[in-house]
């Protein structure tokens, strides 16, 4: 279930980029359906619950397996004295989905600035500005935590 949604973001958020190429002079109304633009801001509200989920348990407890993967365990740059404890299946599946997220968001924010930071609903799919403002606050929240956490 969660590989399948997963997908289907992937697949919306690869459509929204496709459609808001500079090669496309127009879109089209219609051409990105509502019900996948809903679908995939459903989706980019639940990956943004996952990245506080994982950003709270990194400050809560900055020894746990996760807190070690997104790097906000302050060693102070001395090495750690014992290895991070392994990871269960839901700290993988919450960090893959936070790279995924990410790396979507980043490739929404080039493809805005491809388009010269066009929010014009004729230029560029809607998807497109909104996540890439959104990776600027995934920035903010990710350096408010590293700063928490020091």
């Amino acid at each position: 279930m969660i590989a399948a949604a997963l997908g289907f973001y992937v697949y919306g958020i690869y459509e929204a980029i496709r459609l808001s190429w500079p090669q496309y002079p127009d879109i089209k109304e219609g051409a990105f359906h509502e019900v996948l633009s809903t679908t995939i801001g459903s989706i980019q509200a639940l990956l943004l619950a996952n990245l506080g989920i994982i950003l709270g348990i990194s400050i809560a407890n900055p020894n746990s397996a996760i807190a070690r993967q997104v790097m906000l365990n302050p060693t102070g740059g001395a090495v750690p004295q014992a290895p991070p404890p392994p990871m269960d299946l839901r700290e993988k599946i919450q960090l893959f989905a936070l790279v995924l997220y990410v790396l979507s968001l980043i490739a929404c924010l080039i493809t805005w600035i491809v388009n010269h930071f066009s929010s014009n609903p004729n230029h560029v799919i809607s998807l497109i500005p909104e996540s890439g403002k959104m990776f600027i606050g995934v920035v903010l929240a990710y350096l408010t935590a590293i700063l928490r956490s020091q």
